[in-house]
Formats: C-alpha cells, sequence, structure tokens
C-alpha cells in the first residue's frame, strides 16, 4: 500500500467518487446535463492543478485507487463562495486567518476500519505543517457518528453545530497543529 499525490489521470476517479453519495446527503445538486457535469469535472480537477489545493491517495499492491482525500488551503478573511466560515468566532481561526479545509475523505466499503482514513488525515496535517499553517477544517452530518468519532479520536474540536448548504445538521470541527 502506498500513498501518493493526485496526478490528472486520477480525474475520473475522483469525479466518480465525489458523485457516489456515500455517508451524506446531496440536496439534488448533482450535474443533470453536460454542461454541470463539465463544470463538476473542472471543480474537482481544480484539486489536481490548483497549487492551493490538493489530493492525496492511497493506492493498494495491484495500484488501485482504495482511498482518497482532497483538500484546500482558505483563509478566513477571504468568503469567497462558502460562507460557513463567517459563522465562526474569529479566534477559531490563527492569526493569519489561513486553514486547510477537508473537501472529501473517502475509503472504499470493503477497505473501511482498516485506518486508512485515518492515514489520510495524517498526511493532511503534515501538508499543512509543511505549508506552515496550524489549522485543519473539516464537516460532516451530525448523524454519521463514525466520522464524527475519527475525527475526536484525532484531536479535531466542536466549533459549530447547525445546517450549511441545506437543510441536514452539520457538525463543523477544528483541529490546531
Amino acid at each position: 500500500m502506498s500513498i501518493r499525490r493526485g496526478i490528472l489521470d486520477d480525474l475520473d476517479f475522483l469525479v466518480e467518487v465525489d458523485l457516489l453519495n456515500e455517508g451524506y446527503t446531496t440536496s439534488g445538486d448533482m450535474p443533470q446535463n453536460a454542461d454541470e457535469a463539465s463544470a463538476h469535472r473542472n471543480k474537482i480537477a481544480a484539486f489536481l492543478t490548483d497549487e492551493e489545493r490538493g489530493v492525496f491517495i492511497v493506492d493498494n499492491l495491484r495500484q488501485s485507487r482504495i482511498a482518497m482525500i482532497m483538500y484546500r488551503v482558505r483563509n478566513c478573511d477571504i468568503h469567497e463562495d462558502y460562507e460557513i466560515f463567517s459563522e465562526l468566532q474569529r479566534s477559531v481561526f490563527p492569526t493569519d486567518g489561513r486553514f486547510i479545509q477537508i473537501f472529501q475523505l473517502w475509503v472504499a466499503p470493503a477497505r473501511r476500519r482498516e485506518g486508512l482514513a485515518t492515514t489520510l488525515k495524517r498526511e493532511v496535517e503534515e501538508e499543512a505543517v509543511r505549508r506552515n499553517i496550524r489549522l485543519i477544517y473539516t464537516h460532516s452530518e451530525e448523524s454519521n457518528s463514525v466520522v464524527l468519532h475519527l475525527n475526536r479520536r484525532l484531536g479535531y474540536r466542536k466549533v459549530r453545530r447547525g445546517t450549511i448548504w441545506d437543510e441536514v445538521i452539520r457538525v463543523s470541527l477544528v483541529k490546531e497543529l
């Protein structure tokens, strides 16, 4: 088993995983036509090409992709398209406002409960340290007790509970490095 950075050859896999709808509720905003599918593909491709985003992938010995995590570098002072950060107390964030947001974490169903999610989250923590970033943000549906337990075990603390983009209750968590 190996962990590596994602490359453009991984794009189809990443788009497929993002559309799986495993472990979270969707509001029906999945791509419906060719233009929406193209926009979605471009959104995911940015995690492979933008230096402020990234992907780590776990391959097994047969070079099959069995897990992945996607992240992006954010700044709480620049809200862009994601207003949840304006709802969090400014004191949650480092002085410079920079943090890493976990965008997506996925492990193949047959490989769950093997520590792969923990390994990937720790890889993102190491990436944060390399970038001199001292905070990781993530959120999960309140009903996803497995992921919430994983985050608590890894040292994440709850900073918010409520809806974000739909009516589903999500728990926002941060980990200071």
